[in-house]
C-alpha cells in the first residue's frame, strides 16, 4: 500500500508541474488572465460593444423623431389657437363697427328729436339710471336680451383674455 501512496504522490507532483508550464510563461511568472484571451474573443467583445452602441444609437434616434413630432404638433395647435384669437379679435372689431354705429345713429335721433320738441335730453351712462327710471316696454325679453349679451361678451373677453395670456 505504500507503493500507491508513493506512486499517488508522485503522479500528483508530474501533474502539477505540467499544469505549471502551461501556466507560467518562459521566465516562471504567471501571466495576466487577458494574455491567454485569444483573437475571437476580442473580436465577440467588439461586435457586443457595436451593438450596444448600434441599440443606444437606435434609441437616441427614435427619441429624438418623437420629439421632433411633438414639436411639430405643438406648433400646429399653437398657430389654431392663434388663428382663432385672430377670429376673435376680428368679430370683437366688427362687433365694436356696429356698435359705434348703432350709437351714432341713436344720438342722430336723439337730436332730432330734441331739435323737433324743443326739449333737451342729457344723457347718463347706463351705470348711472337707476332701476326705476329704465324703460318698461318688453323688460322681460329686454332683460334677457341684455343678460345675454352680457354673458356672450364676458364669455368673448374671458376667452380672448385666457388666449392673450397664454400667448
Amino acid at each position: 500500500m505504500a507503493r500507491n501512496s508513493t506512486h499517488d504522490v508522485d503522479a500528483l507532483a508530474s501533474r502539477l508541474d505540467a499544469v505549471e508550464r502551461a501556466v507560467t510563461t518562459d521566465d516562471g511568472t504567471v501571466p495576466p488572465a487577458d494574455v491567454h484571451r485569444s483573437e475571437r474573443d476580442d473580436a465577440a467583445a467588439a461586435d457586443a460593444a457595436d451593438s450596444r452602441d448600434r441599440e443606444v444609437a437606435d434609441g437616441v434616434d427614435a427619441e429624438l423623431e418623437a420629439l421632433r413630432e411633438r414639436v411639430a404638433t405643438l406648433e400646429a395647435e399653437l398657430d389654431a389657437v392663434r388663428g382663432l384669437l385672430g377670429g376673435v379679435q376680428a368679430v370683437d372689431e366688427s362687433v365694436e363697427r356696429r356698435a359705434d354705429a348703432a350709437l351714432a345713429k341713436v344720438e342722430r335721433l336723439e337730436s332730432s328729436m330734441a331739435e323737433e320738441s324743443g326739449l333737451v335730453v342729457e344723457r347718463l351712462p347706463v351705470d348711472e339710471i337707476s332701476d326705476d327710471a329704465r324703460p318698461r316696454e318688453n323688460d322681460a325679453k329686454t332683460a334677457a336680451t341684455d343678460r345675454t349679451s352680457a354673458t356672450e361678451r364676458d364669455e368673448a373677453n374671458s376667452l380672448a383674455a385666457r388666449l392673450r395670456e397664454a400667448l
